[in-house]
């Protein structure tokens, strides 16, 4: 009799757990979607939906990260259609545990250092300094002075040397970007303040913005030839392309001068398809610091997206 009693109450608490469990769930669903409705007028939640378990159980998990975002716009009108945004709580007591909750969308966490390719596009256009003019990028290493000191990633192999400012760009030099920064007369104080990575931003806002450099019809097309430009054959980021869409935009990893990281920022920004954009997205990931820190690690999870929301209304 007592083995009976103990088993009704193991069900009866299971049960009381499970019930508990359900009205956590719904009340974050609730929680998100109608956060998302009050911001998003357009908000989709089918689509809100697969961006939370595209974030949770892929980009998340895959890059081991403790803040995620990421955001979808209608790119002819800048709506937001959709957003996810999870943060994981860990664990004191077990390193790199804890469980990943909702999180209000607006906070905001990354740098916006993954548009100083676009600036420098559009300081050229600015300046009228064509695409394909030589620039010296060195051996990789330039010292403008004691508190400016700028490094390619591809310094330890001696830098690209001279090359143009187009393939400078689309092969992400830093030295490329800063010598086309200083073809305006407020070159290097535009050049700090694009790297100062103490302004915040979150996915909506990236989208946004990239959405706004990207479509203006008065600009000679600049920032549209580098964005389109890294996902084809002699852009750093072709590899990352989609198949079957044209995709213009770019991935980033934040890396301070002197390597010295305790977290790494992950960050993405593209409309597609290119010549005619439906969607534009942005995406963050946070991760405490560890090798390797490679672009590759969310295109997968990127592209899939990119794949379904072009199948979504077939």
């Amino acid at each position: 009799m007592k083995t009976i009693k103990q088993a009704v109450r193991a069900l009866l608490l299971f049960m009381l757990i499970f019930c508990n469990v359900g009205v956590y769930a719904q009340r974050k669903e609730v929680s998100y979607f109608n956060d998302s409705v009050e911001i998003c007028p357009l908000a989709d939640k089918e689509l809100i939906d697969s961006c939370y378990y595209l974030l949770d159980r892929n980009m998340m998990l895959e890059t081991e990260g403790v803040y995620g975002q990421i955001a979808i716009l209608d790119a002819p009108t800048s709506e937001v259609l959709a957003w996810a945004s999870l943060e994981k709580l860990l664990d004191g007591e077990c390193e790199g545990c804890g469980d990943m909750v909702y999180v209000p969308f607006k906070k905001k966490v990354c740098s916006t250092d993954i548009f100083v390719p676009f600036i420098a596009a559009r300081c050229l256009e600015e300046s009228n300094t064509p695409l394909g003019r030589i620039v010296d990028t060195e051996c990789g290493i330039l010292e403008v002075s004691d508190s400016l000191k700028i490094r390619d990633h591809n310094w330890r192999r001696g830098g690209y040397g001279e090359t143009t400012f187009e393939k400078a760009l689309l092969m992400k030099s830093r030295i490329g970007m800063y010598k086309a920064f200083t073809t305006m007369p407020n070159g290097t104080d535009l050049w700090r303040q694009a790297c100062d990575t103490t302004a915040k931003s979150n996915a909506i806002e990236l989208a946004m913005t990239f959405n706004q450099k990207y479509h203006p019809k008065s600009s000679l097309g600049y920032v549209k030839k580098i964005a389109t430009g890294i996902f084809e054959k002699n852009g750093i980021q072709h590899r990352l392309a989609p198949e079957g869409v044209k995709l213009a935009g770019m991935y980033n990893i934040r890396q301070s001068d002197d390597n010295k990281r305790t977290s790494d920022e992950f960050t993405f920004v593209g409309c597609f398809p290119a010549d005619n954009p439906k969607y534009t997205i942005g995406m963050v990931v946070i991760r405490p610091h560890k090798l390797p820190a490679t672009f590759c690690i969310l295109s997968k999870e990127v592209n899939q997206l990119i794949e379904w929301l072009m199948n979504r209304n077939k």
